[in-house]
């Protein structure tokens, strides 16, 4: 008996070595999932190596002055009546993230839309103009698969290296329609960070 032991000792230190050196040799982009949590209020979105599977969480109570209809080509009153939200963004890591974005309105959210982007792909100091000259076509589809890509597990995001700050911006409206008016909404704005490839956004 004290044989088998023996044996069984030598075995499980040899599994623990392996795995212990399996571990130290896995890529620091592996670590990520290894650490997650939210960050609930504050000014500022900032994570690093172990915190990049972390999503940034801020509600606004919004009163829209008014109704607008983003695929209405001649509405010249789109940009004066949505409300912008900018998020000051830091990698303090070492290697480059992805940064994608979510907003949901409680209660009748119906006529609720988002649009997410940075000063880098503004067009013409609008976000009309953005809006247009990001989607293939004007239609709410459109704007579903740039928020939130084709399977809600993507859609646009930023890019940010190591070191860098930004800061993003999430435009929203409410769409018009016979049976709505504009008031006040509370809406929560979130901005997820992953590793920078394709696949790593679960919502």
């Amino acid at each position: 008996m004290s044989k088998f032991r023996r044996i069984t000792a030598v075995v499980m230190a040899l599994v623990l070595v392996m795995c212990v050196g399996y571990f130290s040799l896995m890529s620091t982009t592996s670590a990520w999932f290894y650490d997650s949590g939210v960050i609930d209020s504050g000014d500022a979105f900032i994570f690093g190596d172990l915190s990049v599977d972390t999503s940034f969480r801020s509600k606004s109570n919004i009163v829209f002055d008014g109704a607008t209809k983003f695929a209405d080509k001649d509405e010249v009153l789109f940009d004066k009546v949505i409300h912008i939200e900018e998020i000051a963004v830091y990698n303090s890591g070492t290697i480059p993230a992805r940064i994608y974005a979510d907003a949901s309105v409680s209660g009748d959210g119906e006529n609720f839309r988002w649009f997410f982007f940075s000063d880098a792909t503004m067009k013409e100091d609008s976000v009309k103009k953005t809006i247009e000259a990001s989607l293939p076509e004007l239609s709410d589809e459109a704007l579903d698969a740039y928020n939130l890509g084709e399977d809600g597990n993507g859609g646009h995001y930023i890019l940010l290296n190591p070191g860098e700050i930004t800061t993003v911006k999430i435009a929203s409206w409410i769409e018009y329609d016979e049976n709505n008016s504009p008031g006040s909404y509370d809406v929560e704005f979130t901005l997820i960070s992953t590793q920078d490839v394709d696949g790593a956004l679960e919502r």
